[in-house]
């Protein structure tokens, strides 16, 4: 139901294809239109309206300069304003910063904001370039501050919206685990949510301490400290940070076994056995894997 959507350091055509196709049919159906921020050009500009290759980091202020000309232009809502906080200081923030430092031309800058400010429905994607990014909180929350101020948040076809790099990491941490994580978001260095978890799963054996993380887990294959890796429908040569460096060490780790539905991955390419597997069933509604 958006009239824009704008995808911010997200390449959808790839890590979430079917998602993609849906906003370019309702390009198609309704007149939707795309805009796609990221310094890169990826398979996602193809279908763009408008590409902003944005200096890498510069998202901030790309989206306070977006807060300030709303504030101009007169399209803050100031009967949502009154639910939320912080406003004038957010305000005052984003008006000291310099959107020079995004690159971006002039003409370019203005057909986003007048796309964005003259766009009442309204839907902000946000992905790995901005999560994982050394100033994350800081990206998500100029991109949050938009959305309230405008009051383009809960309702149909608005608001801001965080797609993982890949699609079953909420599987992850709500009904499987994490190296840092138990099930059901609990702490594995709570003995509680230890012995909770343990009970539930009739697991005798439970780690009282974290592993290691994606990105550290790819340093420790790098160094040799890891010999062998299962990777299990995902695609860490693509969208893990430093991608390079993480498709090298996986290329010369001694042992790599993928489990896909196709070959064809960039990580699939790295494996030593590729295990084929079936892809989920359900293709529409909302699931966690």
């Amino acid at each position: 139901e958006a009239d824009l959507v704008v995808l911010v350091g997200s390449n959808l055509a790839w890590c979430h294809p079917i998602l993609h196709q849906r906003v370019l049919r309702a390009k198609e159906s309704r007149g939707t239109k795309l805009v796609v921020v990221d310094p890169r050009r990826t398979a996602s500009c193809d279908g763009a309206d408008l590409h902003l290759p944005l200096a890498p980091g510069s998202d901030v202020a790309l989206f306070n300069r977006l807060l300030t000309e709303a504030a101009v232009r007169g399209v803050v809502d100031p009967a949502f304003l009154k639910k939320t906080n912080g406003f004038e200081e957010a305000l005052q923030t984003a008006q000291a910063d310099d959107v020079s430092v995004t690159g971006l031309s002039p003409a370019d800058l203005e057909a986003f904001v007048d796309l964005w400010c003259g766009t009442k429905k309204v839907v902000t994607v946000f992905s790995q370039g901005v999560n994982q990014s050394t100033s994350g909180a800081d990206k998500v929350n100029a991109i949050l501050n938009c959305h309230l101020a405008t009051g383009r948040i809960g309702t149909p076809g608005c608001g801001p919206l965080s797609v993982t790099g890949q699609p079953n990491a909420m599987g992850g941490r709500e009904v499987g685990g994490l190296a840092n994580m138990l099930a059901c978001h609990l702490d594995l260095e709570e003995a509680a949510h230890r012995n909770a978890v343990r009970d539930f799963w009739q697991a005798p054996q439970m780690p009282d301490a974290a592993g290691l993380k994606a990105v550290d887990m790819f340093r420790a294959v790098g160094d040799g400290r890891i010999k062998a890796l299962w990777i299990i429908h995902t695609n860490p040569a693509v969208s893990m940070p430093d991608a390079d460096a993480v498709r090298d060490a996986i290329a010369g780790c001694d042992f790599v076994v993928v489990s896909d539905v196709t070959g064809a991955t960039d990580t699939a390419r790295l494996a030593d056995v590729v295990l084929p597997a079936a892809a989920w069933a359900e293709k529409d509604g909302t699931v966690t894997n």
